[in-house]
């Protein structure tokens, strides 16, 4: 598995998000050692930068990432 490009800037990633739940290494595996196309914080990333992922954004919610993409 290929690790995402963002993860060392990565609030999800490093465990800095907000409710990051039991399942977060699962999550991870998934997203972010997987197909990270996916990942909300991956779209937010590669659109406005790594300073704009948010913390309270976790990478399954896309209609998050999608409303702070289009401001």
């Amino acid at each position: 598995m290929t690790e995402c490009e963002f993860a060392n800037q990565c609030p999800f990633y490093n465990n800095q998000s907000e409710n990051m739940g039991s399942n977060a290494e699962e999550v991870k595996n998934s997203y972010c050692r997987g197909n990270n196309l996916h990942c909300a914080l991956y779209m937010i990333a590669s659109s406005l930068g790594t300073d704009k992922m948010p913390k309270n954004v976790l990478p399954s919610e896309k209609d998050k990432a999608f409303a702070i993409i289009a401001g």
